[in-house]
């Protein structure tokens, strides 16, 4: 995981559903270890180019969701 220190444009819409897809099924596959899917999942986001608070609020709100659904 890289620290940026400026600004960066915004994923474009459809890159950014990807990889909101691609979290999704990190979860999926990492149900027993949470935290290493939420920090891997946290790390791409961010080497994509997206900011560090919006890679953690997908991020959350993805785990959230996740745990709302019933099983």
């Amino acid at each position: 995981m890289r620290m940026r220190f400026w600004r960066t444009p915004a994923l474009p819409e459809e890159r950014r559903q990807v990889l909101e897809q691609w979290v999704r099924l990190r979860f999926q596959l990492l149900e027993a270890d949470p935290m290493i899917a939420i920090v891997g999942a946290v790390g791409r986001l961010t080497d994509e180019g997206m900011e560090m608070d919006a890679a953690m609020d997908l991020v959350f709100d993805i785990l959230r969701e996740g745990e709302a659904s019933p099983q």
